[in-house]
């Protein structure tokens, strides 16, 4: 398999895992920060939840995994993803509820995200090299494109 097929995807686990890292890192920093530098942090939590990782997320429900199920001729890889879904929006929802005085209340959400989205990623990067290393090349590009295509647009494209 030919990495630059799937050099988008890539670059968009990488882009997600850098936000990811940085949440127990700001959560170790809450308790030094002002509570306007709380509010701000809280409030670009919650948009990258909801602008880049809940979209990514139910790509992944929708085409990737149902894809790589196929090709791998395995059941399931996909089926931690809409409790993923579900359980971002939950620390999503309880963080702008937060309040940003109460830094230790904000970390504890911030140290669940962490965790919850760690695991998701690494999951994901499995079954990504599952798929480079055991199939052939044509498929997986295929299925990387139309994961590609998804997260461009949202909508659904034609297999």
């Amino acid at each position: 398999m030919s990495l630059p097929s799937t050099e988008p995807f890539r670059r968009e686990q990488l882009d997600l895992l850098g936000h990811v890292e940085r949440l127990p890192v700001s959560a170790h920093e809450l308790q030094s920060m002002l509570v306007d530098e709380r509010i701000e942090l809280m409030e670009e939590v919650v948009a990258f939840i909801a602008e880049m990782l809940l979209p990514h997320v139910e790509v992944e429900e929708r085409v990737l995994y149902p894809g790589a199920d196929r090709l791998l001729g395995d059941a399931g890889n996909g089926g931690a993803t809409a409790h993923v879904r579900r359980e971002a929006r939950a620390r999503m929802a309880e963080l702008a509820a937060a309040d940003p005085a109460d830094p230790g209340a904000v970390q504890e959400i911030l140290y669940a995200l962490h965790a919850l989205l760690w695991v998701h990623l690494e999951h994901e990067a499995e079954v990504y090299l599952k798929l480079i290393q055991t199939q052939a090349d044509e498929p997986v590009r295929r299925l990387f494109r139309r994961v590609a295509e998804q997260s461009r647009t949202g909508t659904p494209t034609a297999s």
